[in-house]
Formats: C-alpha cells, structure tokens, sequence
C-alpha cells in the first residue's frame, strides 16, 4: 500500500503546526482537548461524503450492502483511490472513496480493510482539501475509523499505522488536541513498526523518524532529532527506492546538523520521483517537494 502523501508532511504540520499552544497546554495557560472521542457508528461516518447531485460515483441513496458485495465495494474504493491527484475532480474521487470504504465496513463488521481504506483516504482529504472546515472534519473522521478499527481488530498493527497517521492531521488542523496526541501517535506507530515494519513502504519508521524529528521534545513533546535519524535510516535500509523515506532522511540528517549531507537524498529521491511520475500519482508531490528543499538548502 502507497502512502497518499510522504508521511513528512501527513504528520510534522499536523503535530508541529501549534507548538506554542502545546507549550501552553503544559504551562496550564491555555486549553487542551482530548484527541479522542466516542466515534460514531460507521454507517454514519459513510454518509458523510456524498456525490455532487448530478455528479459520478455511488449513489448516496444505495441500499445498505451485505457481506457479499464487499469485495465488490472494495474494487471500487480502490479504483476511485487511485485517480488522487490535483483537481476538484481528483478530491471528489477520493471522497467517494472514502464512502465506499466505510459502505464496506458497514457491511461487514469483522473485517477492517474498509475501515483502514477509509482512514487511509481521509488522512489523504485531510491533506489535500482547500477549506480548513473540510480538512478539519476529513481529519477527525480518519481518526474515528481508525479508532473502529483498533476495535474489531486490536492486534491489527495497520489499524495501529493508520491510527497514528489520522492523530498526526488532527492534530495539525486542531492543534489543541496535540498534547494528548503525541504519546497515543509514538505508541501506535511503535506498535506497527515493531510488528510491521515494511507496511506501506516501511512507514512505521519513516513515521517515527518524523515525529521524533519535528515534534517538540521535553517536557511538551517526545522530540528526539538523534532518535529520528536513527528511524529514517531503518526506513531506507528496508525501502530504499520510495522517495519518501529519502526525505524524510534528508530532514533527520539536517536536524542533526548534516545540512549538506541532506542534499545527497534529497537528490536521490528526486531522480526517484521523476522515475516514477507516468505511474504514481503521488510523485508530482514528492517531485516538488524534493525541488523546494534543495531549492531552499541550495547556495544563498
């Protein structure tokens, strides 16, 4: 499985983005909130998104499905997954994606990859959409399908990846919920990492490299840059051709004062991103993102 976007910006904005109001949160001058709440019943969380009237995708007036169309339902979760990318166009497809995840799950509640596609695309929503309202309840819905999840299925260490990941853009659009979240996201992408550490494309430690890297470190935060660069090294180690994991290891190396050593992988996952763009949505960001830092790093 693809990440949507590198986990660099699906979780340093989401848990960087309000530090001074995560210092004010341990400092007592300012107020928390929980980053979790009761989740709502899927069948609810489905009915969300719907289709624009006149537009394509599933009718948000279907019957409800059985366990029989789910794998039917999956196909076509995918397939809209797949056309991500810029564009009104491209976001409508993800988010009819997203309901037919959570129709899946709805169907069959035993099963978790309707919930994990859910959050999986949410997470992508909560990255991607223009109106902060939109982003911000893309960002809460992923974490509530993760949180269901974790439910059916609590040794799920996907369900766990996803969890982090949904905390990570909650946090970035609520960044009052960040205090509470940062040990909740360390300890579900530790569980993934230490049971799956190759799943999507070894993202359990490029996430932890990340979050120890940008995060805050004590007392607000479990900040560690030296912690991070030793987690962004295991991610290249097991995929070393996924332009993410390059990124993430240049911004470790530059947080740990190896700012021209970070070129050198911002360079690679560049040529690794160009190589990829006719078949990969999701390498025009990874292409730009590389040209940005070693634009900015580039000789002043």
């Amino acid at each position: 499985m693809r990440s949507p976007v590198p986990l660099r910006r699906r979780l340093a904005p989401g848990i960087l983005a309000g530090p001074l109001v995560i210092f004010a949160c341990v400092l007592g001058t300012s107020g928390c909130a929980s980053a979790l709440r009761e989740p709502r019943p899927i069948a609810d969380l489905a009915g969300e998104v719907r289709p624009k009237p006149g537009g394509d995708g599933p009718d948000s007036g279907a019957p409800a499905a059985t366990p029989a169309d789910v794998p039917a339902i999956l196909g076509r979760a995918e397939a809209l997954y797949a056309e991500r990318g810029p564009g009104e166009r491209a976001l409508e497809s993800v988010r009819m994606a997203a309901r037919e995840f959570l129709r899946a799950a709805a169907a069959d509640g035993t099963r978790t990859d309707g919930l994990v596609g859910a959050a999986r695309a949410r997470v992508w929503l909560a990255d991607h959409e223009a109106d902060p309202a939109a982003r911000q309840a893309s960002a809460g819905s992923a974490v509530e399908a993760a949180q269901w999840c974790g439910r059916i299925a609590p040794l799920d260490r996907e369900c766990d990846y996803w969890f982090g990941a949904a905390l990570g853009v909650q946090a970035r659009e609520r960044p009052s919920t960040a205090l509470n979240a940062l040990p909740k996201i360390e300890a579900a992408f530790k569980r993934a990492a230490d049971a799956l550490p190759a799943l999507d494309e070894a993202g359990p430690e490029r996430a932890l490299a990340l979050l120890y890297v940008r995060a805050p470190g004590w007392p607000a935060g479990p900040g560690n840059p030296d912690l991070g660069l030793k987690h962004a090294r295991a991610a290249v180690a097991l995929r070393p051709d996924y332009p993410p994991n390059q990124l993430a290891l240049a911004e470790a190396l530059a947080a740990t004062g190896g700012r021209e050593a970070a070129d050198v992988p911002r360079r690679l996952a560049l040529e690794l991103a160009r190589k990829l763009a006719a078949g990969d949505p999701d390498a025009p960001e990874w292409i730009a993102e590389a040209e940005a830092d070693l634009e900015r790093t580039g000789p002043k």
